[in-house]
């Protein structure tokens, strides 16, 4: 199961070394356990990290003959300050993203069968409606219903319950992401070593899902009693007040 989608990894991804994906994996452990606890501080310095990165490797993608660090330095500023001022938000589109993640490959695993979607094939080129569409194309014949209406549901139940539910969905949306980082992470630095282990069959299998499903829900209810209601400080200043 786990292995059908190692499988669908990007090829830079496959090919890192053990080392590094060992630590990728101790990265999702984390924040499986406590990653709502300090959710605010970790996404700005991601959206940090990001907005530097991108900043910085834009002349060279566009050709523009600019120097990459002072771009690197306002992604890193703008970026940063999006994700610390709409956190909500965020959480919802981070809860809803790994939703749909896990609901597709639900769906694949379920229904596709020996099928094969080459999606590293779909190449963007500008245009997001032409983007969809041939990726959905490139869908096996079985799940090219199944699947999109899947994903859909995924980022909007993800969405709906960031929304309505807000501290569940940042403790649900943490152990999401940290669960899957772990077990995806966790494969690839271990398959060089041990081919046989336990999770290396490419078949979908309930007991599998289950114990996923298990994990996720155990770490959303250790993050919510160890991460205090948003609004506890504003609440005890009022009454010192």
């Amino acid at each position: 199961m786990v292995q059908e989608v190692v499988n669908l990894l990007p090829d830079a991804l496959v090919h890192w070394p053990p080392a590094r994906a060992g630590v990728c994996a101790g990265v999702g452990a984390l924040l499986w356990l406590c990653g709502a606890r300090f959710s605010r501080s970790i996404l700005t310095l991601v959206a940090v990290a990001c907005g530097t990165v991108i900043g910085m490797h834009l002349p060279a993608w566009y050709g523009w003959h600019v120097d990459g660090m002072g771009l690197g330095v306002g992604g890193a500023i703008l970026l940063g300050s999006i994700v610390f001022l709409f956190h909500g938000a965020c959480i919802g589109l981070l809860l809803g993203g790994g939703m749909m993640l896990w609901a597709g490959t639900a769906v694949w695993l379920a229904m596709a069968g020996e099928g094969h979607w080459d999606w590293r094939a779909v190449h963007w080129e500008g245009d997001m409606i032409q983007f969809c569409r041939q990726a959905w194309e490139g869908l096996p014949h079985v799940v090219s219903r199944a699947f999109p209406v899947a994903c859909f549901a995924g980022l909007a139940g993800g969405i709906a319950i960031a929304v309505f539910l807000p501290r569940i969905a940042k403790a649900l949306a943490h152990s999401l992401i940290g669960v899957t980082l772990m077990i995806v992470m966790g494969a690839l630095a271990v398959r060089t070593t041990h081919p046989g282990w336990p999770w290396s069959s490419a078949k979908f299998d309930r007991s599998q899902a289950l114990v996923l499903i298990g994990l996720v829900l155990a770490g959303a209810v250790l993050q919510w009693l160890i991460t205090p209601p948003a609004k506890a400080s504003g609440s005890k200043a009022a009454r010192q007040s």
